[in-house]
């Protein structure tokens, strides 16, 4: 009776405590269903015991959880593992979420150790499980930061020593985990000389408890300077400082960036201060926000009386129309303008504006840097230059002469209305020709225009000469011609300008007169050719009557004879070449045996005047281009007059002379009366004359021929002395002697 109560009081114990128990503890079976739970139990997992009782344990067990749980039980099932076991595992509370627990599960056995039900202890680790996956969680987040943050992340111990650092570390620095394992590495050694010290103090500091930021330069393994912008925080362990937290940027290209950025503001305000136009900013409404000092020196403005005030009230008002306000700046963002501001003296300056328009990210205007420049010279040698060239196209096209301009390819740009009426060529028709296109150019005055071309190109002005010209309709004209290079406005040769002057009628009566010239010397000659040409006729004579007499040496006689033959030959071959009017035909020639051949002309004439010629030459050879004729039509015109200026005799000097300068002198001077200052000033006019009978012609022609030979003519006289006429002819390059 005893041993019952015994065992009914001790199980009813049992319940009690089991029921009573702090600790979660549940009953089920070999097949994994609830028998019985107490209600710590039911509070952990939110359903009663009623609710439970006899429901498979996988109803509250996590499904994530099941197949662990059911593992753990049949282990224990089979013996292994022995007769309990713990774990943790996951129950799904009655209110949907999750209970973190820790299970104790104990196996009960029969006298025969056979299997009777589990006892599960069970106690809610929910709290301690969240903060440790909090924890857990923390750890990772850290770990995330310290691996893949940009900056350098890095703890030093009490020593100084890296203990540990991020991947951006190692890079930046060179290094590997491992190195910090076989070499340890301390601040100190990667840290530059001359940033060693403030380094070493700010990790003092830090270690002191006070946060550090400074900059700082590292060395990498490859002995590169790296700036860095560093933070340092110690660590506190304990209320005790255990070491430092570094964290470093790489501020190298920063730094670059703001070492440059300093420069260009430095160079803008060189620049600004100092450019010599002036440069402005304003808002978008105009409104001046700065401007340089270059204001004072252009409009006599201090700066700061702009600031603050709109632009345009310094600008003219009839040039605002063409500048406008801000609405034509939406399409571009770049414009120039010409203008008048106004100085502060009153008046008006001339300024060319180059605007620029600074936009928002919205693309709206959002400032407007202008920079003024003082055009007024400028405007004054535009204002110049319009006159000078309405001037210049007024003298062209109102002149009489023709005149024609050509490119630097030569090709026609222009020509006036005299140049259409003389040559017949339309400018429509020729404009954009090359002067070899339309036949203006005789082909044999080819190598002159040539020749001309190149003096021109070099800019050497032609002057005034008398060549040949075609009209459109293929007659000859003869023209007086003179060139000039044209210039453009950086000083480069832009063309050339051809004046041309019809000289044809006045070179027909130039030949007419120079042939009527011709006939009178002819005539005034004819005395003194015919007792020159009576004397070896009566030499003939006196020779052929001593032939018929019977003289021997008939051989003599006849060579004399043929001499004398000869000579009149001569005389009357000068006499009718002097008097045939010819075209003027260039070739070389000897210039002393040309005069030797005119004093031979003239020796009679002046024998019987009582004149002697006497000629000194210099002993070369001087070969001049020249026509024959019109040269010998001008010794006999000087020599002639020579003589006739001494009627009572006298002497005749015909000098030669070649300087060193390319060109010879002639030299004619006589003994005669000279000529008064007051009437050598009127020689060369045609009809005037000193003579009773002459026609005052000659000299004119004479003058004529010598210029169109390019030499000059210079009389030198004195009453009672004598006259002295010097020609100064050009010498052709020696190619032999005579002439081609």
């Amino acid at each position: 009776m005893f041993k019952e109560y015994s065992l009914y009081s001790i199980d009813k114990l049992f319940h009690l405590a089991f029921e009573q128990a702090p600790i979660a503890m549940a009953l089920f079976g070999t097949d994994s269903k609830l028998y019985h739970v107490n209600g710590s139990f039911c509070e952990i997992v939110g359903f009663s015991s009623e609710q439970l009782s006899g429901q498979p344990l996988g109803l509250i067990v996590h499904p994530d959880d099941a197949p662990a749980m059911e593992r753990l039980i049949a282990a224990l099932l089979r013996g292994r593992g022995g007769e309990s076991c713990e774990s943790e595992s996951r129950f799904v509370h009655s209110g949907g979420h999750t209970v973190w627990a820790k299970l104790r599960l104990c196996l009960i056995r029969d006298e025969q150790a056979g299997s009777l039900f589990f006892i599960a202890q069970v106690t809610d680790i929910t709290k301690s499980k969240e903060a440790q996956q909090e924890l857990e969680l923390g750890r990772l987040r850290y770990q995330s930061l310290l691996d893949h943050h940009p900056d350098l992340i890095f703890s030093l111990d009490l020593d100084g020593y890296v203990v540990l650092a991020n991947e951006a570390f190692q890079e930046a620095f060179g290094v590997k985990p491992a190195d910090f394992k076989t070499r340890p590495l301390h601040f100190k050694t990667l840290t530059a000389p001359d940033y060693l010290a403030d380094t070493e103090y700010r990790f003092q500091e830090a270690l002191k408890g006070t946060p550090q930021r400074y900059e700082a330069v590292g060395i990498d393994a490859g002995g590169n300077r790296i700036v860095f912008d560093v933070t340092n925080i110690p660590i506190v362990m304990d209320g005790q400082v255990v070491g430092v937290h570094g964290m470093s940027r790489n501020v190298t290209k920063q730094k670059e960036l703001w070492h440059k950025q300093q420069e260009s503001e430095h160079k803008y305000r060189l620049i600004s201060e100092n450019c010599l136009d002036i440069i402005a900013c304003c808002s978008a409404d105009g409104l001046c926000e700065y401007v340089s000092p270059s204001l004072e020196r252009i409009l006599d403005y201090n700066p700061a009386q702009w600031l603050g005030k709109p632009v345009h009230a310094w600008i003219h008002p009839h040039d605002m129309e063409g500048i406008g306000q801000v609405g034509p700046f939406l399409s571009r963002d770049t414009h120039t303008f010409e203008f008048r501001a106004l100085h502060r003296s009153g008046s008006y300056v001339w300024i060319e504006s180059a605007v620029r328009i600074i936009r928002s990210e919205t693309g709206q205007p959002y400032k407007i840097l202008s920079v003024w420049r003082d055009i007024s010279d400028r405007k004054r040698t535009e204002k110049k230059l319009r006159a000078a060239k309405e001037r210049l196209e007024s003298f062209m096209y109102h002149n009489v002469d023709p005149i024609v301009m050509f490119d630097t390819e030569t090709r026609v740009l222009q020509v006036n209305e005299a140049y259409e009426r003389t040559f017949g060529w339309k400018e429509k028709e020729i404009a954009g020709l090359h002067l070899y296109d339309y036949r203006f150019v005789p082909e044999e005055q080819l190598p002159e225009v040539e020749r001309n071309l190149i003096k021109l190109r070099a800019g050497v002005s032609i002057p005034s000469y008398e060549t040949v010209r075609m009209h459109k309709d293929g007659t000859r004209l003869n023209i007086i011609l003179t060139a000039f290079p044209l210039w453009d406005e950086s000083g480069n040769i832009a063309g050339c300008s051809i004046m041309l002057r019809d000289n044809t009628e006045r070179k027909q009566a130039e030949e007419h007169m120079m042939n009527r010239e011709k006939l009178s010397i002819a005539g005034q000659l004819a005395a003194g050719i015919a007792h020159e040409i009576r004397n070896p006729i009566t030499a003939i004579k006196g020779f052929i009557q001593l032939m018929n007499s019977g003289v021997k040496e008939k051989k003599l006689y006849f060579d004399i004879i043929s001499s004398e033959v000869e000579r009149i030959e001569s005389i009357l071959s000068e006499l009718l070449l002097l008097a045939k009017p010819q075209n003027a035909v260039f070739s070389r020639h000897d210039i002393a045996l040309l005069l030797e051949q005119v004093v031979t002309l003239l020796d009679s004439q002046a024998i019987m005047s009582n004149v002697m010629i006497v000629t000194d030459f210099d002993p070369c050879s001087v070969v001049v281009s020249c026509d024959e004729n019109q040269l010998k039509q001008v010794w006999i015109n000087f020599i002639k007059n020579a003589i006739e200026a001494m009627p009572g005799g006298g002497k005749v000097a015909v000098k030669l002379r070649k300087p060193d300068n390319g060109r010879i002198v002639i030299c004619i001077t006589d003994e005669g009366c000279g000529i008064p200052q007051t009437l050598l000033d009127k020689l060369g006019q045609p009809f005037y004359t000193t003579k009773e009978k002459g026609t005052g012609l000659g000299f004119m022609v004479s003058r004529r021929i010598i210029e169109n030979h390019k030499g000059t003519l210079e009389v030198r006289s004195q009453v009672g002395l004598g006259t002295t006429i010097e020609v100064n002819l050009p010498v052709e390059p020696s190619l032999g002697s005579g002439h081609l």
